[in-house]
Parts: C-alpha cells; sequence; structure tokens
C-alpha cells in the first residue's frame, strides 16, 4: 500500500478485498464440506455393498452346504432379478472351464474376466472405489465346483455421483446469494468510512497554511507515515485510511501552530501603528493648547497613513486565506508568458531609472502556455517588487521566460543581498521576514501571497539563492506549452 494512494481509493479497494476474503474462506469450506459429505457418501456405499453382497453369500453358501451346485444354479436361473437389481453377476469356476468364469444369471457383463481374487470385499479399503475399477467379489465354496458374486458399483457410484453434483450446484448458488447479501451489507456498512475517506482526500487538498508551512511542520509526521507505510504492506487497504487520519491530523497540528505564529506576527505588526495612531491621538487630544490646523492635519496624516498599513495587512491576510481556500475560481487560457512579462517590466521602468537599476529581458523567450492571466501576473509583480526591495541601486534584475519538458518556466532574479539557506524555506511564511529585512518596508506578506497564487496555478516555486550574491526565483507552470515564431 502506497502513501500517494488516495484514502477513498483505499477504503474501496479494501472493501473488495474483504469481499473476496470472505468468498474465498466460504468457498473454501464449501468445498471441504462438498468433499467431505462425498467421502463420507462413498464410505457408506462400500459398507452397505458388503453388507448386501455378504447377506446374499451366506444365503447362497446355505444352499450350497445343505443342497447342491445344480440346486444354487437352479435357484440363481430362476430367480435372477435379485441380482440384476443389485449389479450382481453371479459366475461358476472350474477345472472344467480351465479356470474361466461362465456366466449363470444376474447382471450380463460385457467382460467378466476379472481377477476375482483381487477384488474380494473382505481385501477392499473403501477409498479404492475411487482409484480402481468398482468391483467387489465374493467367493462361495460349492461341492463339486466354485461360485462368485461380482458387485459392479459403478451404476451406484454414478448415482452418487450426479446426486453430488447437485449439491455442488445448490450450494454454488447458495454461495453466491450469501456473497450477494454480503456484498450488500460490506456497502452499506462502509459507506461511512468511504464519505469519510472522500472527506479526508479534499481535505488532502487544501490548507489554511501554505504548502511550504505543511512541509515545513509535517516533515516528522510524513516519516512516521512512510515508516507504517513500510510495515503495513500487505494489509488491508484500511491502513491506508488510517495514514490518512494522522497526516490530516499533523496537518491540522500545524494549520493551528501556523495560525499562533501567524496572529502573533500579526499583533506584533499592528502593534506599531494601531500605538503611533493612539499616541499621536493622545498627544493632540491631550495638548493644553488647542491644535492648530496645521497640527491637526498632521495628527490625521499619521493616523490615516498608520490605519492604511493596518488596512493593508489584513486585506492582504484575507486575500492569501482566500486563495489557500480556493474561494476564488481559477479560468484557465492561453497566456504568451513573453508578452507578459514584457508588460509587467514595462510598468517598473520609471522606477529603475529613478534608482540607476537594469532589467535584463535578453532571457524571455516566446511561448504560450494555458494559465490563469491575472494570478500570474500577481505572482510577477510580487516577485519584481521583492527584488527591487532587497537589491541595492544600481543593481540588475534578470526576468526569464521559456518552453520546459513539464510545462513552461519564468523566474525573477536579481544581484541584491541574496538570502541564506536557513531562510529558505521559512521566506513563504506570512508575515515573516528575515533579521536583514526587517529595515525595509514591507508586511512580510509577498511570498507568502506568491505561494498562494502559485499553488491555485497548480505550478511549483522554488528558490535558489546565496547570502549576498543575489537570488533567483522560478516558477514552472504545469500544462503543454506552444513556441511563437519571433
Amino acid at each position: 500500500m502506497s502513501l500517494n494512494m488516495r484514502a477513498e481509493q483505499s477504503t474501496r479497494l479494501a472493501q473488495k478485498m474483504l469481499f473476496g476474503r470472505f468468498v474465498a474462506t466460504v468457498t473454501l469450506c464449501f468445498v471441504a464440506i462438498l468433499l467431505g459429505i462425498g467421502l463420507m457418501q462413498v464410505y457408506s456405499l462400500d459398507g452397505a455393498d458388503k453388507k448386501l453382497l455378504k447377506s446374499m453369500g451366506a444365503e447362497y453358501q446355505r444352499i450350497l452346504k445343505y443342497e447342491s451346485d445344480d440346486k444354487l444354479i437352479h435357484v440363481l436361473e430362476g430367480n435372477p432379478e435379485r441380482l440384476i437389481e443389485n449389479a450382481i453377476t453371479a459366475v461358476t469356476v472350474s477345472q472344467s472351464t480351465q479356470g474361466k468364469p461362465q456366466y449363470i444369471a444376474g447382471t450380463k457383463q460385457d467382460n467378466i474376466d476379472i481377477p476375482f481374487e483381487y477384488f474380494q470385499a473382505d481385501n477392499r479399503a473403501w477409498y479404492q472405489l475411487l482409484l480402481e475399477p468398482h468391483y467387489l467379489t465374493l467367493k462361495l465354496n460349492g461341492q463339486q465346483q466354485d461360485f462368485w458374486l461380482a458387485l459392479n458399483v459403478h451404476p451406484r457410484l454414478h448415482l452418487l455421483f450426479m446426486q453430488w453434483l447437485i449439491m455442488v450446484g445448490a450450494l454454488a448458488l447458495l454461495c453466491a446469494l450469501i456473497s450477494l447479501f454480503v456484498w450488500r451489507l460490506l456497502a452499506t456498512t462502509l459507506s461511512p468510512v468511504h464519505r469519510l475517506a472522500k472527506t479526508l482526500d479534499q481535505a488532502s487538498e487544501w490548507s489554511i497554511s501554505t504548502p511550504q508551512e505543511d512541509e515545513t511542520h509535517t516533515a516528522t509526521v510524513r516519516e512516521k507515515l512512510t515508516a507504517q507505510d513500510k510495515s503495513c504492506k500487505g494489509e488491508s487497504g484500511l491502513a491506508v485510511l488510517n495514514q490518512s487520519l494522522e497526516l490530516v491530523h499533523g496537518r491540522l497540528e500545524a494549520t493551528i501552530t501556523s495560525m499562533d505564529n501567524t496572529l502573533d506576527a500579526i499583533a506584533h505588526d499592528l502593534r506599531t501603528p494601531l500605538s503611533r495612531i493612539a499616541l499621536t491621538t493622545e498627544n493632540t487630544l491631550g495638548s493644553s493648547q488647542p491644535p492648530s490646523n496645521e497640527q491637526l492635519t498632521n495628527a490625521l496624516s499619521d493616523c490615516a497613513e498608520s490605519a492604511q498599513q493596518v488596512s493593508g495587512m489584513l486585506n492582504t491576510l484575507m486575500k492569501i486565506n482566500d486563495e489557500a481556500a480556493s474561494k476564488s475560481s481559477v479560468a484557465f487560457e492561453a497566456v504568451d508568458l513573453n508578452q507578459l512579462m514584457l508588460d509587467v517590466a514595462s510598468w517598473y521602468e520609471e522606477l529603475a531609472e529613478d534608482r540607476a537599476m537594469n532589467i535584463d529581458v535578453s532571457g524571455l523567450k516566446p511561448c504560450k502556455v494555458s494559465t490563469e492571466p491575472n494570478r500570474l501576473v500577481q505572482v510577477v509583480v510580487n516577485l519584481i517588487d521583492n527584488s527591487f526591495k532587497y537589491t541595492p541601486t544600481g543593481g540588475t534584475i534578470y526576468l526569464t521566460c521559456g518552453p520546459r519538458r513539464e510545462g513552461a518556466m519564468l523566474s525573477v532574479g536579481d544581484n541584491g543581498i541574496g538570502i541564506a539557506p536557513e531562510h529558505h524555506a521559512l521566506i513563504f511564511k506570512r508575515l515573516y521576514r528575515v533579521d536583514q529585512s526587517r529595515t525595509k518596508s514591507g508586511y512580510g506578506l509577498g511570498l507568502a501571497m506568491v505561494m498562494a497564487m502559485v499553488t491555485s496555478l497548480k505550478a511549483r516555486i522554488r528558490v535558489d539563492s546565496v547570502l549576498g550574491q543575489g537570488a533567483l526565483f522560478t516558477v514552472v507552470l504545469p500544462g503543454e506549452t506552444t513556441m511563437i515564431d519571433g
């Protein structure tokens, strides 16, 4: 069983496995019962035939003892119905016939030249009826010659076999009916489990925290589940449901931790503008002299600026949460990636001139990809904003795009201050800012917004950076791409 298997798929597989095991168990039980019944019937038939043969033999032996051989022959020829009814053949063997059996009465055999000594009833085990020719013989000692009674068991075995086949058919029908009933019972009983598994599958596709946060917080859980997965191979598919529950539990823990950290960060980052608003208001209202129009204007400007910071932070947080919860639909369409990057780059031309910076677009290659243009523009804008923020005056920002084997890619790089490797997995968190960037303006939400948008586009993002040598953010977009001549 694999962790990649969806929980609902695993529960339905478990249902099939349980049903298969039940059917196999019932079938084996029925086969064992049928074999047991068949062997018991053969054993009973063998005992009844031996008893019948000995009973008739004892009766005929008395005639030979107290009468004569001719008398027995007369009795047998005069009343053959009893022999025929029981599939018995009476023969005589004498020296005059050179040991060859001579038919007297009873069932007419096509070939009665059988080893009578070998098939004597007292020397035959019951199971030999299934392995060798179906005969039982009994020797009668006459005064002048020997007589043999040969019972052909085959007709009775054939009748027994037909009855056994009827029993097989009846039990097979019963097994089919029971299996149908059990399948319906399993489907009804496991229906809530299937719904739970489906909910778990849906829950695995969304998270309030970003995917990068999930990987950071649930790495231990995944390692644990991988170990469980190796130990659960060969078990029921319900083991995957258990793993899915643990994974969702781990994600919930990660989400709660993320929410707590986010609330702490929000409280920390909102404290400054709110304190400024409170302090400015207290100073203005608490002044012994009525404030002048200029003082009121400055106070209101400070309050408005601080309020705008608070509003901007909250709006961005709400937008990130909306993206993470997939509250807005994503409409994919064909997008000229090269043109989109050029359009966004044109918006920063004046800012680049003011800071004596260069935007290098030589790495842009024409191609089209199916994506959502508005979100993709937001991703590029945030990445370029981030590069401008952490690239000193005179630096360069590099824009590239082009087709890839798995889709298309775009990247935004710079030769700015860079990011230390230990911060690569953390910069996509909400309100997280590297210590060096605390002096820069912003809320620490830009890259969190990028991650949320990239996730909505079913894309991937990675960062390559060395401290002091700039950073490169690469977004890989899925889907087929089309080259554009030019």
